[in-house]
């Protein structure tokens, strides 16, 4: 009984943040559905390109899953960092195989923060943290809930362990990320997207094994420049 009271009270936290993400979906295609009607009225019939919603039930139970993970997380700012499985993408001295299973903590060392998900902010601070870019299951796969407008980086579902660290070597080959930044993906369990409730975006910053920084879910709350004053406040500006 308790845990259906827990699951419920769960239920009405996420209810607002899920309608107001659908919302914006909803508004999201009606300006695309309104510049994809203006488009066709100067193009011939022969060239008329197909328009894809965002707000499907497909997306409907994306944006759900989303604020579930981010729900029972089991990343707690101050609380243990969650040595969960990944499997190596790029050469590293702490990881130099690449395709075998480790784990996440074996990138961090005993001193220096490991920064964990995105690597925008590599080149400035790599003289006093690491990075590490943990790819999780794609987001907007092209045989899913595609993201319109993006032809350059076309990704299906990932079917195996295999697949997906393909998709993290082709996002490396695409995007070029700085050689400080290590890559690594994460299981067909998903084990760390779960521990991290990382779901579509998230960053973390790890220290001697604990939390010392959390992001906030994204993409709405999926913000670099905080990360950036933790890092300057800690180390000085770069």
């Amino acid at each position: 009984m308790r845990l259906l009271s827990v699951d419920l009270l769960i239920t009405l936290q996420i209810l607002p943040g899920f309608f107001s993400n659908c919302l914006f979906l909803a508004l999201y295609d009606s300006v695309v559905l309104v510049k994809h009607v203006l488009l066709q009225l100067n193009r011939s019939k022969s060239s008329q390109s197909q328009w894809r919603r965002m707000l499907t039930p497909e997306g409907m139970r994306c944006v759900w899953n989303s604020f579930l993970l981010d729900a029972y997380k089991q990343v707690k700012l101050g609380g243990d960092a969650p040595n969960s499985n990944v499997v190596n993408v790029s050469s590293s001295r702490k990881c130099k195989k690449l395709g075998v299973q480790c784990h996440l903590l074996d990138f961090a060392s005993s001193e220096r923060p490991l920064v964990v998900n995105f690597g925008k902010l590599v080149e400035e601070f790599s003289d006093v943290a690491d990075f590490l870019l943990v790819y999780i299951d794609e987001a907007h796969p092209s045989d899913g809930w595609a993201a319109p407008d993006v032809p350059s980086y076309e990704v299906k579902k990932h079917r195996n362990q295999e697949e997906r660290c393909a998709a993290a070597n082709k996002l490396l080959q695409h995007f070029s990320l700085p050689p400080q930044c290590q890559v690594v993906a994460d299981c067909m369990d998903n084990n760390t997207n779960v521990a991290y409730g990382v779901s579509f975006e998230r960053v973390c910053i790890v220290q001697r094994q604990k939390i010392v920084y959390l992001g906030g879910k994204g993409p709405f709350f999926y913000n670099l420049q905080e990360v950036r004053r933790w890092l300057e406040l800690t180390f000085g500006k770069r």
